[in-house]
């Protein structure tokens, strides 16, 4: 889709038209992603909007869609549901995601057309998708050199997990495994709750978050131990008394997208990386759907994760995230060597290192050590970086 799209851009090139493509490609997945998923209404609603189109008219379709997405439903043209009453049917989705009304939109093909109903809609189901893939999503869509000059990198999720499980997973888990064996009593809700507010009070920052997949899989995997720990509470509660008129706010979902900041530099990785972030809420909710067998309302997006557009070595950390909130630092910043950096990755070590003899030989990953460990003095703020024998 993305090297089909390309071609039908007037100026391929200009940076306007590239951000708009990366734009309009992480809206069709979330697009996608949620007729599948169910956050749309019925299965498939997206495909047959679109359906109703022939490919000269997909363009304005797409334009429409994308302005009534973004449109709180009371804000609505009042006689949108008699003129089309198959727009009217989408929800509000809020969040940011389609509130840019100047992307880019170029005039679709018939293959474009096929990719978009029976490619990437019909023939495939992205409701069981790892938000991760929007990392490979973003990696594929820059060439090689813009990758080896920025340093990016996709991260699989079992490295991820070399990094995030001494860090504070295994201790969480260790900790719920030991409050799950303790013998029933009437503090044991408690010592629960207690856990569950530990959960929701934890805050990690990745100053390098690219498309966000340290955030991603750390948010996941509190979720997963917060599932646990509302099935256990829902046990407790049916035990002593049945529960009546439980709403969507009494389920126990303390574990929000909001206890996660990431600083990156590339404004197509930060549309990503809140998607991805997205796409994971919506995923473990419907887990915790089964468990309390209740429908959650997804829409209108109604958190946000904290992710940051700027050059992390020039932004203070603080004003991302206090130091006093923060208690982990994590992910995979970029390894640069100094004979390969350029002139303002040059400046940037300068700037970290100021005065430092031989600091022109140092990885450009280094500065990422140097401000982690700055902000951890005087904390109780741990920190976990992807090394190699570079540093």
């Amino acid at each position: 889709l993305y090297d089909a799209f390309y071609k039908q851009y007037a100026n391929p090139e200009s940076e306007h038209s590239l951000k708009s493509l990366n734009k309009l490609c992480v809206r069709l997945v979330f697009c996608l992603y949620a007729e599948d998923a169910g956050i749309f209404g019925h299965h498939g609603m997206f495909h047959d909007y679109l359906k109703g189109f022939d490919t000269r008219g997909l363009r304005k379709g797409l334009v429409d869609l994308f302005r009534v997405l973004d449109t709180k439903l009371q804000d609505r043209d009042p006689y949108l549901k008699d003129d089309n009453p198959e727009l009217a049917a989408f929800p509000y989705v809020n969040g940011g995601l389609f509130s840019d009304e100047n992307v880019e939109i170029p005039p679709f093909t018939d293959e474009i057309r096929n990719l978009l109903l029976e490619k990437a809609s019909e023939n495939f189901n992205w409701s069981e998708i790892s938000p991760t893939i929007f990392g490979a999503v973003f990696e594929s869509t820059l060439n090689p050199e813009t990758r080896r000059s920025g340093g990016m990198h996709y991260t699989s999720i079992e490295n991820i997990h070399k990094v995030i499980d001494p860090l504070f997973l295994d201790e969480l888990k260790s900790e719920w495994e030991e409050i799950k064996a303790r013998p029933m009593s009437r503090f044991r809700p408690i010592y629960i709750q207690n856990f569950h507010d530990k959960l929701s009070s934890l805050t990690f920052l990745d100053p390098a978050c690219g498309s966000g997949n340290f955030l991603t899989e750390t948010y996941l995997s509190l979720r997963r131990l917060e599932n646990d720990i509302i099935s256990e509470e829902r046990k407790i509660s049916l035990g002593q008394t049945a529960m009546r008129g439980m709403d969507a706010e009494s389920v126990g979902i303390q574990v929000s997208i909001s206890q996660f900041y990431g600083i990156e530099i590339n404004d197509f990785a930060v549309t990503v990386a809140k998607t991805a972030l997205w796409i994971a809420e919506s995923q473990m909710m419907k887990e915790t759907e089964k468990i309390v067998s209740i429908p959650l309302e997804f829409l209108p997006l109604k958190t946000n994760a904290f992710i940051v557009e700027g050059n992390a070595l020039r932004v203070d950390w603080e004003s991302v995230v206090p130091k006093s909130k923060l208690n982990y630092i994590m992910g995979n910043p970029p390894f640069i060597g100094a004979r390969l950096m350029d002139k303002s990755q040059k400046d940037d070590v300068a700037a970290i290192f100021p005065g430092w003899k031989n600091a022109g030989n140092l990885d450009y990953v280094c500065c990422w050590y140097k401000k982690a460990s700055d902000l951890m003095k005087g904390t109780a703020i741990h920190s976990a970086l992807v090394s190699t024998n570079s540093v």
